[in-house]
């Protein structure tokens, strides 16, 4: 089997509507999110297995997955590592998720908290990084219609952390991170579902998202933010968005 490539970087920046498109590809299979190298705890702890085992939001994604919590609890007691435990997850997923499926990638957007031992533990994989103009991040977060972070300083720093991670994964590893930006990929979607496919180096397959929509959302920041929070917004992620061409 190929090695995975994950989708990382920060919430609310498109990362469900990329997997989601490139779960239509008859060779591709993901799961809702596993989180495995999301939080800094190291294996095998009492504070690793208490997150992974009792934190509600894993609990329903291992539901939506289709893997029970015995079975689940049976891997979390044996695997060694991380990335055995990743393996042993993703296999049984695979099998009842899209057994004809010749590949496994994994879209959690938090897991750019570990995405240097995620590149370690997977030294053939590769990832890819949508990002989004930093103040509809922020609007969208504190609108909370998935997930609500009212801190201005709070939301702003999901995004700054996310792509200063990002940084560090392309200094250490050139050539391995795929970047483009959300308003580009809602602009031409089959174009750049087809970049990450040859990045990844899967087929082109004709027709396999004539299924999809794009459905971008766009927020008036001027309307939505008080001249003082977009201040706030500039000062913390004022750097980087210019990087990626958002004159905020």
């Amino acid at each position: 089997m190929k090695a995975p490539f994950f989708i990382i970087g920060c919430v609310r920046s498109g990362t469900t509507m990329l997997r989601n498109v490139l779960r239509l590809h008859p060779n591709l299979t993901a799961p809702e999110e596993t989180h495995f190298y999301r939080w800094t705890d190291p294996y095998g702890t009492d504070g690793s297995q208490h997150l992974l085992s009792k934190n509600a939001t894993l609990v329903r994604h291992r539901a939506i997955d289709g893997i029970t919590e015995d079975e689940f609890a049976r891997m979390l007691a044996t695997a060694l590592t991380r990335r055995q435990l990743y393996q042993r997850y993703m296999a049984l997923f695979l099998e009842r998720s899209k057994p004809g499926a010749t590949r496994w990638f994994d879209k959690t957007p938090q897991n750019v908290y570990g995405a240097a031992m995620l590149a370690a533990d997977f030294p053939s994989a590769r990832f890819v990084h949508i990002v989004r103009n930093p103040l509809d991040v922020v609007l969208s977060l504190r609108a909370g219609a998935v997930m609500k972070v009212s801190s201005l300083v709070g939301a702003s720093n999901y995004w700054l952390e996310s792509v200063t991670n990002i940084h560090s994964l392309k200094k250490a590893w050139p050539g391995r991170v795929l970047e483009f930006r959300y308003d580009e990929f809602n602009a031409d979607p089959q174009s750049h579902a087809e970049r990450v496919l040859r990045f990844v180096g899967e087929p082109l397959v004709p027709g396999f998202m004539d299924s999809f929509v794009a459905r971008p959302r766009s927020y008036d920041h001027q309307e939505a933010l008080q001249p003082a929070e977009l201040a706030t917004v500039r000062r913390i992620c004022g750097k980087w968005a210019s990087a990626y061409g958002y004159e905020i």
